[in-house]
This record gives C-alpha cells, structure tokens and sequence, in this order.
C-alpha cells in the first residue's frame, strides 16, 4: 500500500471576514491559534484523498475545482471541522488563496509505499466536551471514534471523529481560531510526535458545548479540549488491528425541498437566552432562503477499511440519523463533499433554530433513513 500525509496553515495573509455568525461583517487579520489543512492519501488498487479543512464549510464549488484538479482516476473526499472562526470562503480572494495552498501542498506531500496496512477503530459515548443543545431533548448519540492506520510496527494515522459543534468561543470573537479541534489535534502531536492526526465532525446538528462549558472564552476552549485529549488517549491502541482493505465508494441522493411552516406560538417557555436569540437569527435566516437555489441532493462518500465504513455526509446532519446505522461497523461524518443545511430527525416536535433552516420534505428525508438502513445490511 501508499501512504502519505501533510499538514499546512491556510490561514490568509490578508484580512478577511470570519464565517460563523451573523455579527461576523467586518475583515480582521488577528489570529488566536493557526487554521490548518490536512491531506491524507491512501493507495491500494484505488487512489484515496482525503482533506480537512478548518473551516466552517467547503461548498460543492470548491470540491468541483479540487475534484479537476486531483484527476478523475482518485476517489476525493473533503471535510470541514466547521469552526466558526475561520477564514470565509465567499471570499473570492481567500478563496483563490485557499485553492493555490491545497494544490501546493498535494503535489509537495511526500508518500511513501508500504506493505500490508492494519486499522483499528473504536467508537464510544463522551457527553464532556458536548451534549444535545436544545432545552428539554437528549439526543443519547455523543459519540466519540478513534482510528489508527499502521504498518506492520508503528501507527502512521489517527483519524479523531466527533460529534460536537466547536463553537465554545463567543459570536463576537475578535480573532480567527480553529476551536477545540485545532488545539486538540495540537496537543495530541505533541504527545505523540511520530505520528499523523486529522480531524472530522460527526453527526451533530443537534450537539454543542452549550449545557457544558463554563465560559465562552479561550480559556474553556482549552479546558474541554484537555478533557477530549485525555479520552481520545485513553482510546489508542485499545482495539485489535485488522488488515485494511482500501474501497471507497460515491452516491448521490436527490432532494426535495419545501418550507414548511413553523409554529411559532409552539416555542417553549424553558428555553435559554441563547436558544430565543438563535431563534431570532433563525428567523431572519429563513426570509433569506431561496428553494430554487437549494442544495440539489448529496453528495456521499463511504470509505471502507475493511468491516468499518466511515460514512461522509454533506449536511449539518441531526445525531438522531446514527440510530439508522450499526455504529459497530460504521460511523457518520458531516461537512463533507459540500455543505448543506440542517437535517432534523422526522417529525422533530420542538421549535429550534435548525428548523428554520431545514427545507428537505419528509420523503426525503425517509429515503435517508432507507439509505443509511441499507448501508447498514
């Protein structure tokens, strides 16, 4: 087998606009901790890219143009961390910026052959750093996923994938900043030097830091990310290695949009400040949805190593969608391949924020189940 891997600052040169949040309207050029890119590339019969990026999302467009770029004959996927305090891609001059520094890197990423390549995956509840975000609803599907990729004596990779929104900073934060994932992939490279680490968030449209942090500074930034390090170490090595069998395979699966009206006189009185305030957002949000310009379907990419299947989905998917997948064998990635809004589970009873933004009809959203179902078989 190939293997390869590199990690790279994509942070701009020049002031931008942050990407997160409505405030976000004036370009500043102040960075707390770096904002990187991550490429890993894996061969055996098939050609595998893999790209993280920390960004709030990476648009259909951009993976158009990387997609070019890297060939039809290699199975591209991208992922975004979604912090929402770095660079915004709209911005037509990162963005070229952006593009140039991903292509430099690839062709500059050093891959090196190897014989067979073993995996070793475990998947488990970690509500510390995130749990469900909206008053009165638990979503009992934190989970927390460790994969090691090795040669025959030292592990070359480890894939971190979790379900929790890193938004633990304030909207008004006056710096870019990659959040928790940044610092704890720093932390973690630092423990363990000789090996790689990327990033990717699960499934968690419904799943933030917001009824477990207690600040909304740097400082609690770095303390869930402490307690996300020591349960990822905790993780490593933990499971018997299997011999990696590299398949990767692409679907598309149409939309069908609506707005749906929203009972507004529904909103429950136990909600939190912060829930009423993004209801308001949410609000203005939606008068700005357009459904001839909504997503056209997903694009999905299953990677397999074997028996595990990581499952890469474009949308701010609900955690609620990892009951219709055996999370023995397979895990649910979001932010990948393109963006799309929030998918709440069927008939979701509450009013939220994430339902203003949530224009697929309920067939569609059925004929995800039935996809996830099948995956699963």
């Amino acid at each position: 087998m190939r293997y390869g891997f590199c990690a790279f600052s994509i942070a701009a040169p020049f002031a931008t606009r942050q990407c997160g949040h409505l405030m976000q309207t004036e370009k500043i050029d102040k960075y707390h901790d770096d904002l990187k890119g991550r490429i890993f590339y894996l061969e055996k019969d098939i050609k595998v890219l893999h790209i993280s990026l920390d960004l709030l999302g990476f648009d259909e467009k951009l993976y158009a143009e990387l997609k070019a770029y890297v060939g039809a004959d290699v199975k591209l996927i991208t992922s975004a961390t979604h912090t929402h305090y770095g660079n915004d891609v709209s911005d037509s001059e990162y963005r070229s910026y952006l593009l140039k520094v991903i292509k430099t890197n690839i062709e500059k990423m050093t891959i090196k052959e190897y014989g067979d390549l073993y995996y070793a995956k475990v998947t488990t509840p970690f509500d510390k750093v995130g749990k469900s975000r909206i008053s009165g609803y638990e979503a009992h599907n934190e989970y927390l996923s460790l994969i090691e990729i090795k040669d025959a004596n030292d592990v070359l990779l480890n894939i971190v994938i979790y379900n929790c929104h890193p938004t633990i900073l304030s909207a008004d934060t006056p710096y870019f900043s990659s959040e928790f994932p940044g610092l704890v992939l720093k932390e973690l490279h630092e423990h363990y030097p000789l090996e790689d680490f990327t990033y990717l968030s699960g499934a968690m449209g419904d799943i933030s830091s917001r009824f477990v942090r207690e600040g909304q500074d740097y400082k609690e930034v770095s303390r869930l990310a402490k307690l996300l390090v020591k349960k990822i170490e905790s993780l490593k090595t933990q499971e018997k290695y299997q011999k990696l069998a590299l398949d990767c395979k692409e679907y598309f699966l149409p939309y069908e949009h609506t707005l749906a009206p929203i009972a507004l006189d529904e909103i429950r009185s136990d909600l939190s400040e912060r829930e009423l305030e993004t209801i308001r957002y949410g609000e203005i949000m939606r008068s700005r949805i357009d459904l001839t310009k909504a997503q056209k379907g997903a694009k999905i990419s299953i990677l397999s190593l074997g028996t595990f299947k990581v499952i890469f989905y474009p949308n701010e998917i609900f955690s609620d969608y990892l009951n219709y997948i055996n999370i023995n064998n397979s895990i649910l990635v979001s932010y990948s391949n393109g963006y799309g809004p929030y998918i709440l589970p069927v008939d979701f009873p509450y009013v939220t924020y994430e339902m203003f933004l949530d224009t697929l009809t309920k067939g569609t959203k059925e004929r995800i189940i039935s996809f996830l179902k099948e995956l699963g078989k």
